[in-house]
């Protein structure tokens, strides 16, 4: 998935942009623009205390207009807090260092000097240039070339074209290489939120006994990285420890008379977006789920999910489930009946847990046409978004009985209301975000704190919810393509 343009370096959504935009400032950006910034007022202070009181300076008004940018400068950052600002000074800061050429006396300054002031003065831009945005670089750049090249041919009364060419050369390079630097420090913090993402995972894993593993292929063995309840793995033994019974059940485990060690060496395939493997140790049989966490380091999940004995109740459940949903396939004659039948279908797998894909806006819009056309037609319910098609990999049934629960509250509020509910759907970072106005937002989150069905499934569903005065915003969770429950459509 592509989320930003390569050519402006720029995240597609706004809130990302900023996001990155703000964590980049934070970490590098603020701590050197605060050093350059107590850099440039020590030394223009020193040398206006030079000029005053030791020897008379020339430029001295150089000095003294970059003092009094630093304090403006450092009042909006550390006691105004406009960090949005910072790149703004970052740029101005790099072109500042370009004309402190013309602050050097050409009189009093020996050839050495100036290659050791020259030579100072660039690295400082250079590490402007990197902490920068590829946008303000290149304004950098270009002006950095454009004040050298003007100021040596105001000096030198005739333009150095080797320089200039030799300088254009340079930049290129320099922009080549800050834009390939930012691309990457963008898919990097992309990297971040998919990994942090990935850790909110953990509350359903450690219901759990499951083993965290790592291949080190030079050495030909797996190595135990984290576990949660080992000890209620079949083939455990207490009189070893951790990493050794792991490398035991590896090999004792069988699974179509292969070793499950066998099986994470050799069917990467098989195992990189997960599967569910009836395994066999001694006379036990159990089931686990595997699943690659990183593919790139060999790193592996296992989690054990119950025993044999349990198997036969599970298709004895999925039997009846499928003989009801044939039942309520063939009884939807009237939409009442239809509405009762996705409650009713829904109800039976409340505790079935898959996460599959789902085309968000379709399914909301799917329940409100039914409410509204058959059910309470007074309603007005208007949906809102930015994009046309959302998908959300969400717990399916789940999600049906929360948005069902959700439009019950909202049509017994709303029966004898003739003002429009609103319901704004759009992207929120990797999650969903659903708004809820035009509704009375007290009475509304007391009934959604006292439904029963919401209170036993939100935790799965949603990330956060917020009940304010005009609108009410739930978060819901878009959980990573290849989670541990998922299932193919």
């Amino acid at each position: 998935m592509k989320f930003f343009n390569d050519l402006k370096l720029k995240f597609d959504e706004k809130e990302l942009e900023e996001k990155y935009q703000i964590d980049k400032a934070k970490s590098i950006k603020k701590p050197v623009f605060l050093f350059i910034l107590l850099l440039s007022f020590c030394s223009n202070i020193t040398v206006l205390v030079l000029h005053f009181f030791v020897k008379p300076s020339e430029t001295w008004y150089i000095n003294a207009i970059l003092v009094g940018l630093t304090i403006i400068q450092a009042i909006m950052i550390l006691i105004l807090k406009q960090i949005q600002l910072i790149q703004f000074g970052l740029t101005f800061s790099s072109i500042t260092i370009g004309i402190l050429q013309l602050n050097v006396d050409p009189l009093n300054t020996t050839q050495t000097e100036f290659y050791v002031y020259g030579c100072i003065f660039m690295q400082f831009q250079a590490v402007l240039f990197m902490i920068s945005n590829f946008d303000h670089a290149f304004f950098q750049v270009i002006c950095s070339l454009a004040i050298r090249t003007l100021i040596t041919t105001i000096y030198s009364k005739r333009p150095d074209y080797l320089s200039i060419f030799v300088g254009a050369f340079a930049c290129i390079l320099i922009l080549i290489t800050i834009y390939v630097n930012d691309k990457n420090a963008r898919r990097y913090f992309i990297q971040n939120l998919k990994e942090n993402n990935l850790k909110k995972l953990g509350q359903f894993l450690l219901s759990k006994p499951y083993l965290k593993l790592q291949f080190h292929e030079d050495q030909q063995i797996f190595q135990l990285l984290s576990e949660n309840q080992i000890k209620k793995f079949p083939g455990y033994n207490d009189e070893i420890c951790y990493g050794c019974n792991t490398r035991n059940m590896l090999r004792f485990y069988k699974s179509n008379n292969e070793s499950l060690e066998d099986i994470l060496i050799n069917q990467i395939d098989l195992i990189k977006f997960g599967c569910i493997l009836i395994v066999k140790c001694g006379k036990i049989s159990f089931i686990i789920k595997i699943c690659a966490i990183d593919p790139q380091h060999r790193q592996y999940l296992i989690i054990f999910q119950e025993y044999q004995q349990q198997i036969v109740k599970v298709l004895h459940q999925e039997e009846e489930q499928i003989k009801l949903k044939d039942f309520l396939k063939q009884n939807q004659i009237y939409y009442h009946q239809k509405i009762f039948n996705l409650g009713a279908f829904s109800v039976l797998f409340l505790n079935k847990q898959i996460i599959k894909k789902i085309e968000f806006n379709l399914l909301l819009n799917k329940i409100v046409r039914i409410y509204k056309s058959r059910f309470f037609p007074n309603i007005e319910i208007e949906i809102q978004g930015k994009e046309n098609t959302i998908y959300i990999c969400q717990y399916l049934h789940q999600l049906r009985i929360f948005l069902i629960q959700l439009f019950e509250i909202v049509s017994e509020i709303t029966l004898n209301d003739t003002e429009k509910v609103l319901l704004i759907l759009n992207h929120n970072l990797n999650n969903i975000e659903l708004k809820i106005e035009g509704i009375n937002q007290q009475l509304f989150s007391q009934k959604y704190n006292e439904n029963y069905f919401i209170s036993r499934i939100q935790s799965l569903l949603l990330d956060d919810c917020q009940f304010n005065e005009n609108e009410t915003i739930l978060l819901f969770i878009n959980y990573p393509i290849g989670s541990y429950y998922q299932k193919n459509m």
